[in-house]
């Protein structure tokens, strides 16, 4: 794989529990925006093997989704919505470097 400069987008501001988390130890509490090539094309290698972002999250699985919007596009980069993890797991990618915490607000046109 070529390497990734796109990142996971972690956000600590809409805190729910959307379902189990990947780790499989916690719930899923943070919602993640993941970079479009990641799940079309390949994860990186370390966020595939601490399965970062793959629990079953309800909002993909039901469609239950206000907007029904999967894809957002931010600064010319497009991301897939409705993905999350426990805290734990995000202290993990960001020190792993395969993620970001957002500065930002959840967008509005996702909630």
């Amino acid at each position: 794989m070529i390497q990734c400069i796109c990142k996971a987008i972690i956000y600590e501001d809409f805190e729910d529990v959307y379902g189990p988390c990947g780790c499989g130890m916690t719930l899923a509490t943070l919602p993640v925006l993941l970079p479009r090539d990641w799940v079309v094309l390949e994860r990186p290698h370390q966020a595939e093997c601490d399965d970062f972002c793959k629990g079953l999250d309800y909002r993909r699985i039901s469609g239950m989704s206000c907007s029904n919007i999967f894809e957002h596009e931010m600064e010319g980069v497009e991301y897939m919505a409705n993905f999350s993890c426990c805290r734990e797991c995000a202290e993990k990618a960001v020190a792993q470097g395969y993620a970001v915490w957002s500065k930002k607000s959840y967008p509005m046109a996702l909630r």
